[in-house]
């Protein structure tokens, strides 16, 4: 093949590469470029663009240890070339394999590329070093204290680092500096809230307000702040003062102060502009109990139906289980609790658990898609108007976030939900001896502490290799047990 014909067929290829990626048919795209490098092996520069396609190629079909055989030999032909660095880096991470110093390359490479700084900052907590990863992370800080996403990582790593009292240690050092950090203090707020850390959220939006005014987020911060911490009265006039919903996030903090308020008639009203507009996905939590505080007939449409939730025993066997738990057990070593996560007395492990390339996880990862294409098959009939129905279902469903959850003597979740999945999960894999009636049982559908008393519409006894599928958008907690271990697998399936 001649120079120039061997330079089209690149770009062609690239372009199938990229328009595959899109479009999620990614197995016939590799196909295609691996049998090109194969009939073309020569070490030549040229192929390196097209070994990057291919390594995004075979990550989307979670064929990670492929797609790093791709990129170690696009790292060969061009070890200068950051964007392959990052890359290798980046899926070496997700695999579970050491990535910190091929971050450190990178870095060298493009020193003020903050997405390899914070990819640095993972690669330590995954390698034991977190508390490294933190003082990395506060040096580039004090050297740069407008970057907002190094602040967002490190409040997550000093969670997980055990030392979440350090979580706003960056952007209270940054305000010292610049009491006017407007931007800096709407992160403080956010992150607060989101950590549940309601009273401090409460002081830190009075003092933004102090310094410049009932402007941008603030206010609105300070009147949820002010009803999560239970002072209703306040928070009302707060809310009355904030006028109609502005957009999806206040309407959602609206909604949950008229349904603490008792104020269901209200809330449904002002509900459903909100589910007709595009991207409700965490609305249809709040339509679930508004309806069913309401008696609105809906709520059986929207969560009531037949075949919504499967609940499915596994082969303990066929999914290696006994081999599968130490394995979690060695992840869980090194982890801790999110800021922003509903884990009580427990840990969770960062990263995407289900990308890993441990056998033991790989194994069980392809037990899980086939159960997840089984229970899309048997979804109840296509629905354009239902969050769940109207979804495109898929043979080969995709990954959209994977985890374990280890909880000891005590621990449990708070009821909460996942708006960026479709189907969310629980697999059980150890479960404490002799559980008294009720301990530990999953429960879905149920209404958050304080949010109306709405019953669950199912609870789930847990049991080893038990896999509990349901709509992500559905509330679902569990109850606390008294002592021993519970851990499982939980991951999201993402939208189509």
């Amino acid at each position: 093949m001649s120079t120039l014909a061997a330079s089209d067929e690149r770009e062609r290829l690239a372009a199938l590469a990229e328009q595959a990626l899109a479009q999620g048919e990614e197995e016939q795209a590799v196909a295609r470029l691996t049998e090109w490098l194969t009939r073309n092996p020569a070490p030549n520069p040229a192929n390196v663009t097209l070994l990057h396609w291919t390594a995004m190629l075979r990550r989307a079909l979670d064929r990670r240890d492929g797609a790093i055989a791709a990129l170690e030999a696009a790292m060969r032909l061009a070890p200068g070339n950051v964007g392959v660095v990052h890359a290798l880096a980046h899926v070496s991470l997700e695999a579970g394999r050491p990535a910190a110093r091929l971050f450190e390359q990178a870095t060298r490479l493009a020193p003020a590329k903050g997405e390899i700084r914070l990819g640095l900052a993972s690669a330590r907590l995954a390698e034991g070093e977190g508390a490294r990863g933190l003082g990395e992370l506060e040096a580039m800080l004090t050297a740069n204290p407008g970057w907002m996403e190094g602040h967002r990582q490190f409040a997550q790593l000093a969670a997980m680092t055990g030392q979440g009292a350090r979580a706003m240690a960056t952007i209270e050092a940054a305000l010292q500096r610049f009491p006017q950090g407007e931007a800096l203090r709407a992160l403080a707020i956010e992150l607060l809230l989101s950590a549940e850390r309601h009273a401090e959220a409460l002081a830190a939006a009075e003092r933004a307000i102090a310094a410049h005014g009932p402007v941008g987020s603030f206010p609105l911060a300070r009147a949820a702040a002010l009803d999560e911490l239970g002072r209703g009265a306040e928070a009302a006039e707060a809310f009355e003062r904030l006028g109609a919903a502005r957009d999806q996030g206040h309407a959602i903090w609206r909604l949950r102060h008229l349904l603490r308020a008792g104020d269901g008639a209200r809330a449904a009203a002002e509900l459903e502009p909100w589910l007709a507009a595009s991207g409700a996905d965490a609305i249809w939590p709040y339509a679930a109990l508004i309806w069913r505080l309401t008696g609105d007939g809906r709520a059986d449409w929207l969560d009531g139906q037949e075949g919504l939730v499967r609940v499915i025993d596994l082969d303990p066997g066929e999914i290696g289980l006994a081999e599968l738990v130490p394995v979690l057990r060695g992840l869980h070593a090194r982890s801790g609790r999110f800021l922003d996560q509903s884990v009580r007395g427990g840990t969770q492990t960062d990263g995407a658990l289900l990308a890993r390339c441990e056998p033991e996880i790989a194994r069980i990862r392809e037990v899980l898609r086939r159960e997840v294409a089984k229970f899309e098959a048997q979804l109840p009939p296509a629905d354009p108007a239902h969050p769940m129905l109207s979804q495109q279902r898929s043979a080969r469903p995709r990954f959209a976030g994977s985890w374990s959850v280890r909880l000891a003597g005590a621990g449990f979740h708070t009821a909460h939900h996942h708006p960026q999945g479709w189907i969310s999960s629980a697999l059980y894999l150890t479960v404490p001896e002799g559980l008294a009636p009720g301990d530990g049982q999953l429960e879905l559908g149920g209404a958050p502490e304080g949010l109306g008393h709405v019953e669950p519409r199912l609870s789930v006894e847990p049991k080893p290799a038990r896999l509990v599928l349901f709509p992500s958008w559905m509330w679902h907690g569990t109850r606390p047990f008294a002592a021993g271990e519970r851990m499982t697998i939980a991951f999201d399936i993402a939208r189509t």
